[in-house]
């Protein structure tokens, strides 16, 4: 397994676009282990943990990130600057608090059946590698081509029109969208698919959050906007998701081939880049900043959709972040054309083609994943979240925000 930690600090600092005068911020390596070391404990034993134990590390994680966010700030030149690292403090502080509650949730060990053979192989697939595929029976498949089609018409006008926003080419609210949601967890079910993913989580899951999305080669809002480049990366939209708690899957109600739009995913990437627990937190949540309403830093980024960098201030406030703690969860934007980094992803990327009906179950956080990079013809597919039952008032609108 390549090393992708070191090239991908090597391909920031080839690329032309992210050559910024300025030094990067220091943070000792105490302050970060004092956070780093909270988590990791919180993530390991944070279930079995009594409520007292685990509200004392709730405190001293929280005080451990402001510790370092006050090293951080103290080295800010400019108001710009100190609106970043508010914005990212506040970001971490939030995505630190879902990730103790989701750490510190019992797990129901014994509770899951893994009778079929698809129950068995995707458990195994998603303990090792973070995925597993599988195919749709053929009646399940040909019901929810009925439900989608009138939807999927609308989509193909709106196309026909030049109307290519993603709310022009999808929905995920709705009565199409709830119906095709049953279909899909009675699917998942007979088919072993739910146990498989909750015996990864350790929690009885179901599809909460369900998208229908058409994609047509009009749409360009994956291409690159990173200024600088004769030609794009190979690795143009891969990126890990922003929530830990919400296993994905991506199901095609068309058939898919490496024309249209097949989902990508690089198994080992994420491991193979040796993040420490502070830094993976910041690369989460990294995309959020200067995108609120009211936000003082909206109109001096100028973002666009997920590619971050695309601003050049934002790209300058990128570097000034210490090394141990500079990661994009969408990083495929960011790659050097023709580093070490695009090289070693390239070696590792595996495509999703089929008939439609073909799926891929998924950690969206730990497994980098691309997909709907359309070069001709049209994709239609579901876009799906898992969740824990027993959470699903928490996090439905969470899984609004990852289908938006």
């Amino acid at each position: 397994m390549p090393d992708l930690s070191e090239s991908l600090q090597q391909s920031y600092h080839k690329h032309p676009a992210f050559r910024f005068d300025a030094p990067s911020w220091t943070l000792s390596e105490t302050q970060l282990n004092a956070f780093n070391s909270i988590y990791v404990t919180m993530r390991g034993i944070g279930a079995a943990m009594s409520s007292r134990a685990q509200s004392t590390l709730r405190q001293e994680s929280q005080e451990a990130l402001a510790a370092v966010f006050t090293a951080l700030k103290t080295q800010g030149e400019d108001p710009h600057e100190l609106a970043f690292l508010a914005e990212l403090e506040s970001n971490c502080n939030t995505l630190l608090q879902d990730e103790l509650n989701w750490y510190t949730k019992p797990t129901r060990p014994g509770h899951f059946q893994l009778g079929g053979e698809l129950a068995r192989m995707g458990a195994h697939g998603m303990q090792t590698s973070r995925h597993f595929f599988g195919q749709l029976r053929p009646d399940a498949v040909q019901s929810m081509q009925r439900l989608a089609a009138p939807e999927v018409e609308r989509f193909r006008a709106n196309a026909r029109a030049h109307q290519l926003k993603r709310t022009d080419l999808s929905i995920s609210t709705g009565p199409t969208v709830r119906a095709l949601r049953a279909q899909l967890n009675q699917e998942f079910r007979a088919l072993g698919v739910l146990d498989a993913v909750s015996a990864y989580t350790g929690r009885k899951t179901q599809v909460i959050g369900l998208a229908l999305e058409l994609s047509v080669p009009q749409a360009t809002w994956w291409r690159n906007a990173i200024p600088g480049l004769d030609h794009p990366p190979a690795t143009l939209y891969a990126h890990l998701d922003e929530t830990i708690s919400c296993p994905k899957s991506i199901v095609y109600l068309s058939s898919v081939t490496e024309q249209n739009g097949p989902t990508s995913c690089y198994p080992g990437a994420y491991e193979a880049m040796h993040m420490n627990p502070l830094q993976e937190m910041v690369g989460r949540v990294i995309g959020n900043i200067g995108t609120r309403a009211g936000s003082p830093l909206q109109i001096y980024y100028g973002k666009q959709y997920h590619q971050s960098m695309n601003s050049d201030n934002f790209r300058r406030h990128f570097m000034r972040l210490p090394p141990s703690l500079r990661f994009n969860s969408h990083l495929g934007w960011d790659v050097m054309p023709g580093s070490e980094a695009e090289a070693q992803l390239a070696q590792l990327e595996r495509k999703m083609t089929g008939p439609a009906g073909t799926f891929i179950a998924f950690d969206g956080a730990r497994l980098l994943h691309r997909g709907g990079l359309m070069e001709a013809g049209e994709r239609i597919a579901l876009q799906v979240i898992f969740s824990d039952v027993t959470w699903a008032e928490r996090v439905l609108s969470k899984a609004k925000r990852m289908l938006s």
